[in-house]
């Protein structure tokens, strides 16, 4: 209880100083930022319980889902061709900087390949685990400080891009509908229970986006109206639990290795930059803040915290990462894994 009891004050004081100090999304860069020094340089005990950040997601997700009408939904079917190339497009550069990063510090092929490909920590740690050839401690090492400095440096560029005022969003009335939220219930412990037995990575969050998405679009009815204090307390639920799980990367990362990620991380967020421009200029109707978030490598549910704060299209950012994310493990992901075991079996491994 006293470790826990340290860590939420922790927590709720460096939320609170980030606030104060004016930066942005200060409830989860503000315990992250607190947590990932304190691992570095202390060896403090902390303890923060696992149902927190399953907690933090399903608020998210419930928040994030709320934002998908009728209309919103029908507007991303429009959007698909242009979901299909930005996939396709940073997949493909992604995969690029990783020969990039092969060339720059000598490791194997595997190894650069799976750490470069924007698929999430644990999702490319357990098949790096199935590659012989592929060395598990750099892809991880790869993925987690890649993350850190995306998860860092795209929600505080989005803090100086233009974003809608309040007033600018629009905000229909609020239709309970005490069936459709039965329904809902129902659905979205289905899904999770589902996307539980196979593994399905960030469920927490995309069940309860998905389920009610659907639900909302199907009956045209509001499932929850959360207010902004929810958001406030997923932000320090999340952001305390990222900070804690960056283990020391000193005792894994040589200043080699922590060049070529830096590297590739301020490419890759470019190239996001370049798309997000591209695409701002084939449909006006959309800001340049809603592209770059879309296309940027963070996780979806910093993206989305980040959208919702600055005032991007939460629908179409949310909708952006949920296609990357199934085409990756779906399509992507497979097809590298498939290549570097037939580069393991002809190089003897």
């Amino acid at each position: 209880m006293k470790s826990f009891l340290i860590t939420l004050a922790i927590a709720l004081g460096a939320g609170l100083l980030f606030s104060l100090s004016g930066l942005f999304l200060p409830w989860l860069l503000g315990p992250m930022a607190a947590f990932l020094v304190l691992r570095q340089m202390t060896d403090m005990k902390f303890r923060w319980p696992k149902v927190f950040r399953t907690i933090g997601l399903l608020l998210l997700g419930i928040q994030i889902g709320a934002a998908f009408t009728q209309e919103s939904v029908l507007l991303m079917g429009a959007d698909l061709p242009y979901m299909f190339i930005m996939t396709i497009a940073v997949v493909a550069f992604s995969l690029l900087l990783g020969l990039l990063f092969q060339r720059m510090t000598r490791v194997t092929m595997s190894t650069a390949l799976l750490g470069s490909m924007p698929g999430g920590l644990s999702q490319m740690v357990l098949i790096s685990e199935d590659v012989k050839s592929a060395n598990v401690t750099i892809v991880s090492v790869m993925q987690t400080f890649r993350i850190l400095l995306i998860v860092f440096t795209v929600p505080l560029a989005a803090g100086f891009l233009s974003g809608r005022a309040p007033g600018e969003i629009e905000e229909a009335s609020f239709q309970f509908s005490p069936y459709a939220f039965g329904i809902a219930l129902v659905a979205g412990y289905v899904l999770y229970w589902i996307m539980k037995r196979i593994s399905f990575p960030a469920r927490e969050l995309m069940a309860p986006v998905l389920v009610m998405a659907i639900v909302q679009t199907v009956t045209g009815s509001d499932l929850v109206d959360l207010p902004s204090l929810v958001i406030i307390i997923a932000q320090v639920l999340i952001g305390t639990h990222l900070g804690l799980s960056m283990e020391k990367l000193g005792d894994s990362l040589d200043s080699r290795i922590a060049g070529a990620v830096f590297l590739n991380t301020v490419l890759l967020i470019a190239f996001s930059a370049g798309l997000a421009y591209g695409l701002e200029l084939l449909l006006p109707d959309y800001l340049f803040l809603d592209f770059f978030l879309s296309a940027a490598p963070g996780g979806m549910a910093e993206m989305t915290i980040t959208a919702l704060e600055a005032g991007a299209d939460v629908p179409l950012v949310t909708s952006f990462h949920l296609f990357r994310l199934f085409f990756i493990l779906l399509v992507a992901a497979p097809l590298v894994s498939y290549y570097v075991k037939k580069l393991d079996a002809k190089s003897g491994y």
